[in-house]
């Protein structure tokens, strides 16, 4: 399932670097490996590997969500670019102090944002031709704090523990 283009490996689904070791694509959650079986359902093979956990699933337990695959807990991530939001507001101080807190317990944060800049005038921060509120159950009119997939079950550990987010119910 992997293709080497001049001494690089790169993943056959998604065309990102991969290492000789990966067993699966960190980005799309494609599998490399044969009898790779589902964490939840031993006796059936895995289709790919959520980029959030990390667990080998079925088609049954994942799937793929914008060529992405996502496990049933994590399927609704907001995911931008290999790195899923944890947190989001409209405050900027409160935002970057939760980026230096994920910081000091060696995550590797990013403050994302689609909110309309200086460059706007002093219109709203929004238009027709520029999107603001809800898409596709993501509100776009906030900044976020984005975190490496494979990061979010650390970060929201983290940022629960500081009354960032809500303790979610694990299913």
């Amino acid at each position: 399932m992997t293709e080497q283009t001049s001494e690089t490996l790169v993943c056959g689904h998604c065309k990102n670097p991969i290492t000789e070791s990966d067993e699966f694509c960190p980005k799309c959650g494609s599998i490399f490996e044969d009898n790779v079986f589902c964490a939840n359902h031993p006796e059936r093979d895995a289709k790919g590997v959520c980029i959030i956990c990390c667990e080998a699933l079925c088609a049954e337990c994942g799937g793929r969500v914008n060529d992405l695959f996502l496990c049933k807990r994590h399927w609704q991530y907001e995911i931008i670019e290999g790195m899923a939001r944890v947190f989001g507001s409209n405050d900027t101080a409160l935002l970057q102090y939760a980026k230096s807190c994920l910081e000091q317990e060696g995550l590797h944060p990013f403050l994302f944002s689609r909110k309309a800049t200086a460059f706007a005038g002093g219109a709203p921060e929004w238009t027709l031709f520029r999107s603001a509120g809800d898409y596709n159950g993501h509100f776009i009119n906030e900044f976020k704090v984005l975190v490496p997939c494979q990061e979010v079950i650390k970060a929201e550990r983290v940022l629960t523990d500081l009354k960032f987010i809500e303790r979610k119910e694990r299913s």
